[in-house]
């Protein structure tokens, strides 16, 4: 066994000593929400190390499009969060409804609440993050996918099946200081052994530095739609709902924009140094393929330790969501039952998420392609019902003002591909399929809301 491989395994270890250290209540507020009570550092740690799941899928699309990803991945989700903070923050603490889907049901109605459930499902499945960690596991042991898959769902899931959402946190606290170190060492090995900024403009394609590179600006202003997910990001609405305060959760976000920025600085920096460094069309991942040859055995399983670290927040934390989203949300909802136990339910849900997630993995090739998907379908979808909900606005036949906007930007994109040039979508009017769904859903909720003309 190697250096690396032993750290790994240690980390392993530890993570799930962290995660089994204490059983939660089995009440509500105690198993899904901490007790609601969570304090500013806890918020901090577990809202940054959950944000940065597929942190292989940055590396290679810095490595391939340059500084461009900051715009997509960075820029636009500060502001989202900032939206965030200050005006959705104090109406979910308000209104006080634990969940997206028990809010949608009681404000809308039962298939409102129903389309919820099922867009919640597909944008808390930890399938993306579950591919990135079986790319590592192949990568540290050259084990097949089916095996590496396996062992994510038992490592993530377990400890948050007594532990709760407490379980999680305790962990995430971890994670938050080893995803830091990980890239930190990484970079100072490639500024000592290459140079800084100089050798890196001197040997990276001229896109890598321009804007909007290889991209057109409707393309990423798709992007900055997408980014408004945030908004209805049930892991966001989670952790607000389980906050001491308005207060501390708002401080919370604020604070972790600022980490955020400066973890991207650290990964995009480092992307670029593997651009200018790897030979070019690099196959594999360019942080690992940058790791093999910046770092020795023993600082390369460090800088392993810390992607894992970021993969695996995220994965138990989508994995939780989705787990209570099948095990709760579902019969509550779908099958009007209130009696089964939190703690039955979760585990139950664990499993069928495990299962389906590990399906999902299997076949899409990259999880970019799942965020693009679903935030596309999704957004115009939850986006404005639930500003209206929270806010208030008495909205008519909710359940059409849900539905027809991931209608027609699921036969937009079906459009598109079916007319693909050179293997890329061809959408109409070059607009991405989030334009007419957010479109759509802005008019449509305009005319059946209180002040509008369908009622």
């Amino acid at each position: 066994m190697t250096i690396g491989q032993s750290l790994i395994i240690t980390y392993f270890v530890v993570i799930l000593i962290i995660g089994f250290l204490k059983k939660s209540k089995s009440d509500t507020n105690s198993f899904l929400f901490a007790g609601r009570s969570l304090s500013l550092p806890a918020l901090v740690a577990t809202i940054v190390s959950t944000w940065y799941g597929a942190i292989l899928e940055v590396g290679r699309f810095t490595y391939q499009n340059g500084i461009v990803t900051w715009f997509i991945f960075s820029l636009f989700y500060y502001i989202a969060a900032i939206i965030f903070a200050r005006f959705i923050v104090p109406k979910i603490i308000e209104i006080n409804i634990p969940t997206l889907p028990d809010l949608f049901t009681k404000l809308y109605g039962r298939n409102a609440g129903i389309i919820a459930l099922i867009c919640i499902l597909f944008m808390v499945s930890p399938a993306p993050y579950l591919k990135i960690f079986s790319e590592l596991m192949s990568f540290a042991w050259d084990i097949p996918t089916s095996y590496s898959l396996l062992i994510a769902v038992f490592l993530t899931m377990s400890y948050s099946s007594i532990g709760g959402f407490s379980s999680i946190i305790r962990t995430d606290k971890l994670q938050f200081f080893l995803m830091f170190v990980g890239f930190f060492i990484l970079l100072i090995s490639c500024y000592t052994s290459y140079g800084g900024i100089d050798f890196i403009t001197a040997n990276v394609p001229s896109y890598a530095f321009s804007i909007p590179g290889n991209f057109s600006w409707t393309f990423i202003f798709a992007w900055g739609f997408i980014a408004l997910i945030t908004i209805i990001d049930p892991g966001f609405y989670q952790r607000t709902f389980s906050g001491k305060s308005t207060k501390t959760v708002q401080k919370s976000l604020y604070i972790s924009i600022i980490f955020w920025f400066i973890f991207d600085l650290m990964t995009i920096t480092t992307g670029l140094y593997a651009l200018a460094i790897l030979p070019e069309n690099t196959i594999g991942s360019p942080y690992l393929e940058l790791s093999n040859i910046a770092l020795s055995p023993i600082v390369q399983g460090i800088f392993m330790v810390s992607l894992f670290s970021i993969v695996m927040s995220t994965i138990d934390s989508y994995s939780f969501i989705s787990a209570f989203t099948v095990g709760r949300d579902i019969p509550r909802i779908v099958l009007n039952k209130d009696n089964i136990s939190v703690r039955t339910s979760i585990n139950f849900g664990l499993i069928i998420t495990g299962g389906i997630a590990i399906i999902m993995a299997l076949y899409f090739s990259h999880a970019v392609d799942i965020w693009y998907i679903v935030g596309s379908f999704t957004v115009p979808t939850l986006l404005i019902p639930l500003i209206f909900a929270l806010y208030s606005v008495r909205l008519h036949n909710a359940f059409l003002c849900m539905v027809l906007p991931s209608v027609i930007a699921i036969l937009w994109h079906v459009y598109g591909v079916m007319n693909s040039i050179g293997g890329y979508p061809a959408y109409l009017f070059n607009l991405d399929p989030m334009y007419p769904g957010i479109i759509s859903s802005s008019i449509l909720c305009y005319l059946f809301s209180e002040n509008g003309t369908l009622k």
